[in-house]
C-alpha cells in the first residue's frame, strides 16, 4: 500500500484513519498550470498535495489575485467538509508535483464517520483561516520588498530542495501587483544574495537572510501550522 507521509495532514491522523483514507486516494502527477476548479465548479475531487504547490485566487474582472497557497499542509477540497458542493474560488497547480486524490463523495461520507479525521480537517481549516487573514492585513501593512519575501519561504517550505520554478507573471499575481514591480523586488533580493533569479528558476540562498527580510506575518502562520498540525510546516522548523 502507498504511503502518503509527505502530506503533513495525512501525517496528523492516526493510523486507522490513515489506512481508511488510503482506500481511497490514487496519486497522479498535476503538471504546472493545471486546473483543479474554476469557481462555481462542482467539487468531485479532493487533492492533497505530496511535493506540489496549488494556488487559490480571487477574481476582479479581468484580475487575479492570490488568497492562499496550499502544499503539504493541506487539502484541496474543504467545502466537502461543510456539506457544500461547489468551489468559490480558482484552484491551479502553481508548481507541478504529485497529489493524492480522492472522489468528494466518498471524502464526504468519511468525514461523517471518522471523527479524528473531521477533527483535522477542522484544525486545518482554522489554519487556512489564519493564513487567509494575516495575507489581508499584510497586503496592507508591509513593503512589497517584506511580501515577496514572505510568500518566496511560503514556497520554499512547500517544495523539495531550495529550487523552484515560479514566473514573474505568477508572482506577480501571488503579491496582487504588476510585473514589473516583481521584477525589482525580486532583483532587490537577489543583489542582496538572498536568491538566485534565472528564467524563472529560482534558488534560495540564504534562507536566515530571507526571514529576516520577510515581515512577521510568515512566522505568525508557519507557527499556527505547526502547532495545529503537530508537524513543522517551515523547512527550519522541520530540520
Amino acid at each position: 500500500m502507498a504511503t502518503y507521509d509527505e502530506n503533513l495532514l495525512i501525517r496528523a491522523l492516526p493510523p486507522e484513519s490513515v489506512d481508511r483514507l488510503s482506500q481511497y486516494l490514487v496519486v497522479v502527477e498535476a503538471p504546472s498550470h493545471a486546473e483543479l476548479y474554476e469557481a462555481g465548479d462542482a467539487v468531485t475531487r479532493v487533492y492533497f498535495p505530496l511535493d506540489s504547490v496549488i494556488s487559490m485566487t480571487a477574481s476582479i474582472g479581468t484580475a487575479q489575485g492570490e488568497v492562499a497557497t496550499v502544499g503539504h499542509e493541506g487539502m484541496i477540497g474543504l467545502p466537502t467538509l461543510f456539506g457544500t458542493t461547489y468551489a468559490n474560488m480558482r484552484f491551479f497547480v502553481q508548481i507541478g508535483g504529485r497529489i493524492a486524490v480522492a472522489p468528494a463523495d466518498s471524502f464526504a461520507e468519511l468525514i461523517e464517520s471518522d471523527p479524528p479525521l473531521r477533527a483535522a480537517l477542522l484544525r486545518y481549516t482554522h489554519a487556512m483561516f489564519t493564513q487567509i487573514g494575516q495575507s489581508v492585513v499584510c497586503n496592507q501593512r508591509h513593503s512589497l520588498r517584506q511580501r515577496c519575501a514572505r510568500w518566496l519561504l511560503m514556497t520554499h517550505d512547500r517544495v523539495p530542495g531550495d529550487q523552484f520554478h515560479l514566473t514573474h507573471e505568477a508572482l506577480a499575481v501571488m503579491l496582487g501587483v504588476r510585473r514589473a514591480g516583481v521584477t525589482v523586488a525580486a532583483g532587490n533580493l537577489q543583489k542582496a544574495g538572498l536568491i538566485r533569479y534565472r528564467r524563472g528558476e529560482i534558488t534560495i540562498l540564504d534562507r536566515p537572510g530571507l526571514e529576516d527580510v520577510s515581515c512577521e506575518c510568515y512566522r505568525i502562520v508557519a507557527n499556527v501550522y505547526d502547532r495545529l498540525l503537530g508537524n513543522g510546516l517551515s523547512k527550519d522548523a522541520a530540520a
